[in-house]
């Protein structure tokens, strides 16, 4: 076991790659072949495998969390007024809601009406200008933007995809696939799986039910082939699910007693005291529990 202090090298964040090349230098030096080290995504890491010629894998669990909070984004991608829309051609209720606060406040300035106020004051005084239909001092009004793609959140697809690419990943391994292209391409398959198109899923290798029970095109679909949530998702997965990237992930390594061991040191050796005789034998401690 390898311990350093942030006076040995500098600075924390360079505790990790100062360690882990300490750590390959007194392990090969007794002879041993390191064949393989699963770590999170850091590049100086993977830097310092190489020249090593260590086989680099990443967390797979890091991957499939960063992944996911990425595609929470676009879930949560707020619907825009067009460009070429003006507060004027407005007809309905939701159609003068989705405007922006500056762009009521101008149609406001323009047209001689208050621009004080909150957007819900602001979208009354329009619709009234507007002699909108149903619209009154009554009348209820949603002024959060729709989201752009309700589709994602009806199905929390989010939690699904953290899940697709686990599967994917797990069967490759099992398969003792090794190539980078065809895990990327299974787990760039869900965007069509979700639209109701299987043809890639009957020609990808391993047991899936939607070939299985021989699903019609169209079937357990989550949002409309060819529509723009489908075009949204392939777009994004082509974005952060990359053959160069997926190299990493072929053995869905994961190093989840490492990240216990963080948990573990806390019993012994609480960040809250500074153990200065004792620290290494504390890290020792929770090493062997």
């Amino acid at each position: 076991m390898v311990t350093l202090t942030r006076k040995q090298v500098g600075s924390s964040w360079k505790i990790e790659t100062a360690a882990l090349e300490q750590a390959l230098t007194l392990l090969e030096a007794k002879g041993l072949t390191i064949a393989e080290v699963i770590h999170d995504d850091n590049i100086e890491v993977n830097s310092i495998l190489h020249q090593h010629n260590i086989v680099s894998q990443k967390d797979l669990w890091h991957k499939c969390k960063n992944v996911m909070s990425k595609f929470k984004e676009l879930l949560q991608e707020k619907r825009r007024s067009p460009n070429d829309s003006t507060v004027e051609c407005a007809e309905t209720i939701a159609q003068v809601a989705v405007f922006f606060i500056g762009q009521l406040k101008d149609y406001c300035r323009d047209n001689g009406l208050q621009q004080t106020g909150s957007k819900l004051q602001l979208v009354q005084r329009v619709l009234v200008h507007l002699k909108v239909p149903e619209a009154g001092a009554n009348t209820e009004i949603q002024c959060q933007r729709p989201l752009k793609y309700p589709e994602l959140a009806a199905h929390d697809l989010a939690y699904k995809l953290k899940s697709w690419i686990y599967t994917c990943a797990k069967n490759a391994t099992v398969r003792g696939d090794t190539i980078p292209q065809l895990i990327t391409l299974d787990i760039h398959n869900a965007a069509n799986h979700w639209a109701g198109d299987h043809s890639t899923c009957r020609i990808m290798p391993g047991v899936r039910k939607c070939v299985t029970e021989n699903w019609s095109a169209g079937q357990m679909c989550k949002y409309p082939e060819g529509g723009k949530t489908h075009k949204a998702v392939a777009d994004f997965l082509k974005k952060y699910i990359t053959e160069i990237k997926m190299k990493c992930y072929v053995r869905a390594r994961e190093n989840f007693i490492s990240e216990t061991f963080h948990s573990v040191i806390n019993k012994f050796a609480t960040k809250r005291i500074h153990f200065d005789t004792s620290h290494t034998a504390r890290l020792a401690c929770a090493a062997m529990d």
